[in-house]
């Protein structure tokens, strides 16, 4: 008789558990200001920047690879203080990226004026940054 209820109750719990369905809703409750401040990380997260162009001055690796990608840009905003410079990390590389440029032309002209005192940079596409007064 007892294997028989175990039998039962086994069978109970089996049908019951395949036959419940995987939709639903999962309701969370947060202490005040944690909901407005992961709302507020995921909105910077996901904002989606638009795409340019840049004009790329170097490109490093190596043990001295942040120090010499430093002077590099330190050396371009002191002529160019009017333009944007970036430091960025792309393994296992730093790159130095300046401009925000909304075309290709407008870069190009840009890496003309340039190119003397930085002989290996190159237009490259990128998200850029749009200023606030255009």
């Amino acid at each position: 008789m007892r294997s028989i209820l175990t039998s039962i109750f086994f069978c109970v719990v089996s049908f019951s558990a395949f036959s419940q369905q995987t939709s639903g809703s999962l309701i969370i409750h947060f202490e005040r200001g944690v909901e407005s401040a992961i709302q507020g990380y995921i909105a910077q997260v996901t904002e989606e920047k638009p795409r340019g162009f840049r004009v790329q001055l170097c490109s490093e690796s190596g043990n001295n690879a942040k120090t010499i990608a430093n002077g590099i840009k330190s050396q371009f905003l002191s002529r160019y203080r009017d333009v944007p410079a970036y430091l960025i990390w792309e393994s296992p590389n730093f790159k130095v990226r300046v401009g925000d440029f909304k075309t290709r032309l407008d870069a190009t002209l840009f890496w003309k004026q340039i190119q003397d005192q930085f002989p290996q940079s190159y237009v490259v596409m990128d998200q850029i940054n749009l200023f606030r007064g255009e």
